[in-house]
């Protein structure tokens, strides 16, 4: 294969991982990219030619690149063509190249798992046809959103079904070699890893362009699903987030006029009056300049690769009383500006919400060091490192975001803030140990506040690590109180523990910084830090919040906003 750009330099999906895969393990190939539209001598040189099926808003195979192709094959070359797992596909193009073999344009789907066996899937293991070359070693094929295949006395076979349904299939046309696969995703990243799909694409790739496999086949693609790492795009290595320009930090400082007269007026008591406090603080943030607003709404449609909002500079409160000793009752304070900060900012992302057991069930809640939980696993510890973990993760009404509000900075001003993304944290993972966190095999802990024993692990419930779109998941993960069911799953966790220390980023919050943290996507942590208990300790405000309110209704008294779930610990 010849080359005329590096791989890297254009967006090729799941392509780009294949051509990372042909170069590790095929020798010495040179690999380039070629668009639609091809000239006559386009595939000159080429040995393999790896092609995506265009989708219906792309420009469909012309009769010259069908022509092409035939010519390809004819001089006894291999072409691997993969379905763009997307339904309504035409079928043409294939019947045109091989006739007898066709596209269908619905996805292969199963049923799910109970409780869900209503529902349908098109994420599904698939049995392996055993008698071709491209097969040796596969057992099982994970595929995830595929077409099917139709075969009519074609010169190809099947080599991969689920219920009757073609999946893939391989053979000699002429003198060429040819595979075509239902749904190229199988060989995406998170995909890969799965089932015996590495070793089914190294023997594909290495089939197609000597007419032979590796019979040490195995070796390699444990190489690809345990020990290599894919890297779709590089992140700054700048660890404080503050130095890091970007949409992740916002400057209030240049409105600081504006900020304090929206800030200044008489405001409703946010602990005697809540409800009309909330509604004052919706309507004073719909006063903010465009440009805070317009970075938070930005946050909750698309966040961002840190997974948090930093604004900076926002007016304090100012006769602040001491840092409360007693963190979990509400302070008396002459002004309320840190409460309307969180609460305006609040109702641009969700529904606050707040938990009996964290604080007494206050909405706005004080997060200081005290003396009895220094080295607890608590937010009022300071002597240990408060270490990752996602907020209240054994919880089923678990916050989508939180929010810390700085009023005070700890007297050193060396106390950081650390947060990991599940973006950054991916490409540090190993394809199988990226699997096996999708699985709901983990067990986390319930939280010391919650009345479980401190630092108690596994007595919550098992759940996923990873959810929900396997190219960008959600995570649930706490590094001190989860634990994996199997030595696999362990292994997993512990590989998460090292990847998300690899991608750490912190801040050192100031007065008047406010943090916010997608819940769903980053793990937080806090350093240790010298507490006195003089009344001059650090002192944050959190307050949690849901996207959805109706999940955790049942278990609110009529429209509060306390969650009164009970735990079994």
């Amino acid at each position: 294969m010849e080359t005329s750009a590096a791989p890297e330099e254009k967006y090729l999906g799941h392509l780009a991982t294949l051509a990372e895969v042909l170069g590790d393990h095929l020798g010495d190939v040179a690999i380039r990219s070629i668009d639609a539209g091809w000239e006559e001598d386009a595939l000159d040189g080429a040995d393999l030619l790896i092609l995506t099926l265009p989708r219906a808003d792309e420009a469909p195979l012309t009769a010259g690149d069908l022509a092409l192709l035939r010519g390809h094959l004819a001089a006894g070359r291999g072409l691997l063509v993969l379905g763009n797992s997307e339904t309504g596909t035409e079928a043409g193009p294939l019947t045109e190249l091989v006739p007898g073999l066709a596209l269908d344009p619905d996805f292969v789907s199963v049923r799910q798992e109970a409780p869900n066996s209503h529902l349908l899937t098109s994420s599904l293991s698939a049995d392996v046809l055993p008698g071709h070359p491209v097969t040796e070693g596969v057992e099982r094929l994970y595929f995830h959103r595929a077409n099917g295949l139709t075969l009519t006395g074609s010169a190809v076979t099947g080599i991969a079904a689920r219920d009757g349904r073609t999946l893939a299939v391989a053979g000699d046309v002429g003198v060429g070699r040819l595979v075509v696969v239902g749904g190229g995703e199988l060989f995406a990243l998170p995909f890969l890893g799965r089932a015996d799909n590495a070793r089914f694409l190294l023997n594909t790739l290495a089939w197609l362009l000597t007419g032979e496999i590796d019979p040490a086949g195995s070796e390699p693609a444990k190489t690809v699903t345990h020990e290599r790492c894919f890297a779709a795009r590089s992140f700054s290595a700048e660890e404080d987030l503050a130095k890091v320009e970007g949409p992740h930090v916002v400057d209030a400082g240049p409105y600081k006029s504006l900020l304090q007269r929206i800030g200044g007026g008489a405001l409703p008591d946010p602990y005697r009056d809540q409800a009309a406090f909330l509604v004052e603080a919706e309507l004073r943030f719909d006063e903010l300049p465009r440009a805070i607003r317009e970075a938070v709404t930005t946050f909750r449609h698309r966040s961002n690769d840190y997974e948090g909002l930093l604004v900076r500079g926002l007016p304090v409160d100012a006769d602040l009383p001491d840092t409360p000793a007693d963190p979990g009752n509400r302070v008396d304070k002459p002004t309320w500006l840190s409460e309307l900060w969180l609460a305006g900012f609040a109702s641009a992302l969700g529904f606050p919400l707040a938990y009996l057991q964290e604080k007494h069930g206050l909405l706005f809640q004080n997060v200081a060091p005290t003396p009895h939980n220094a080295a607890n696993l608590s937010s009022e510890s300071s002597a240990i490192l408060l270490d990752f973990h996602t907020e209240t993760a054994f919880h089923p009404h678990m916050p989508d975001f939180l929010m810390l509000h700085c009023l005070r900075s700890d007297h050193e001003g060396i106390a950081r803030t650390i947060m990991a993304s599940v973006r950054m944290a991916l490409p540090h993972l190993s394809l199988a140990d990226r699997c096996e966190l999708f699985v709901p095999q983990f067990r986390t802990g319930v939280d010391f506040s919650f009345g479980s024993a401190n630092g108690a692990q596994g007595n919550g419930p098992t759940l996923p690590v990873l959810y929900g779109n396997p190219y960008d998941p959600y995570m649930t993960f706490d590094l001190d109180l989860m634990v994996g069911e199997t030595p696999h799953a362990q292994q997993a966790l512990e590989a998460l523990r090292s990847a998300v220390n690899k991608v750490q980023r912190w801040v050192r919050l100031e007065p008047g910084d406010l943090l916010i943290v997608n819940n769903r996507r980053a793990v937080h942590a806090r350093s240790e830090f010298p507490a006195r208990f003089d009344g001059r300790d650090r002192w944050l405000q959190r307050v949690c919040l849901v996207s959805d309110p109706v999940p955790s209704a049942a278990d609110r008294r009529g429209s509060g906003r306390v969650v009164e779930t009970a735990f079994a610990v």
